[in-house]
């Protein structure tokens, strides 16, 4: 039988030890990765709707690799008949440097590998406006989205505007009523626990549901009935010609013209029956004009000057 001798044993014990080492750190990896536990290093810039600032729309190219070498994928299919908002937004993106590649799919089309394959090459990705619920029909469990969340959890900008904001988090508002309601405009003054139908967004925003056009349409009743059903997220909602700007670090921006309001319910009473009407106190609501930061972990606001 032969013999390891004394100087190889510390050599050899030291390999192995590197070896398991290395690989639990493999393991515990993927493991964070397939649930979901890795901190993304990509940023998310979410507009409200309306004309997209200048000053944002220099944000995402900078965000995506600034002129030159911002690689950006337009995604059309929240609206049938998209291509004069898609030219529109392909030239404003286009002047300041970036190269913008329209990338229209279907449900069927979402599910091709090649289709996810294609999209690992951009830096950015762009959902324009129209109906969010198509966004998630075609998007939500496919492996086309997944390949978007990867480039998203390496480094790539995902933005959005109107649907494409809403579609932003993982429970999504889709503007219809899950009950029965009388005639006329009530969600400007009904707020009921039940009332709005929610699916499954994309979840690129944590522990938040996104609403938009909030500053030109009576949305905040909808967003508090959607906070009312599930208090433990933040309501957001964001005005016209305004970006919410979710960097790495945790901490929400706001970059625009006027506001994001946000709506807290995590710590309120909220009275849970069958009543039409929603019975609740102590909800917080926080007014953030551009310039503010918002520490989500902390709760700490901060406003510009401060």
């Amino acid at each position: 039988m032969s013999r390891i001798s004394s100087s190889v044993l510390p050599r050899f014990a030291l390999t192995l030890l590197l070896g398991v080492g290395l690989a639990l750190v493999a393991i515990v990896g993927w493991a964070q990765t397939a649930q979901g536990f890795l901190e993304p290093k990509g940023t998310l810039v979410i507009v409200g709707g309306g004309d997209t600032p200048p000053d944002v729309d220099r944000r995402f190219v900078e965000l995506a690799g600034g002129a030159g070498k911002a690689r950006i994928a337009l995604l059309p299919m929240a609206l049938r008949n998209n291509d004069e908002e898609a030219r529109e937004v392909t030239a404003d993106l286009e002047r300041l440097g970036a190269k913008v590649e329209l990338i229209n799919m279907s449900a069927r089309g979402a599910r091709f590998a090649s289709t996810a394959k294609r999209l690992e090459k951009f830096t950015g990705f762009w959902f324009l406006g129209g109906d969010q619920s198509r966004l998630s029909g075609i998007l939500v469990d496919s492996p086309a989205l997944d390949a978007i969340v990867r480039r998203y959890q390496e480094g790539a900008v995902i933005g959005g505007t109107s649907a494409g904001a809403a579609v932003m988090s993982g429970v999504m508002l889709t503007g219809r009523y899950r009950v029965e309601q009388p005639p006329g405009d009530v969600e400007m003054f009904n707020i009921g626990r039940g009332m709005k139908e929610v699916t499954k967004g994309f979840d690129f925003i944590k522990g938040a549901i996104i609403d938009q056009h909030f500053d030109t349409r009576p949305r905040y009743n909808r967003l508090l009935s959607a906070v009312l059903d599930h208090p433990q997220l933040l309501g957001v909602g964001i005005d016209e010609q305004t970006a919410l700007i979710v960097r790495p670090d945790g901490i929400w921006e706001v970059q625009g013209k006027y506001y994001v309001k946000i709506f807290d319910a995590r710590f309120a009473r909220v009275v849970d029956d069958e009543g039409p009407m929603a019975r609740a106190s102590d909800i917080r609501m926080h007014i953030l004009p551009a310039g503010s930061t918002f520490d989500v972990e902390r709760n700490k606001v901060r406003f510009l000057g401060d």
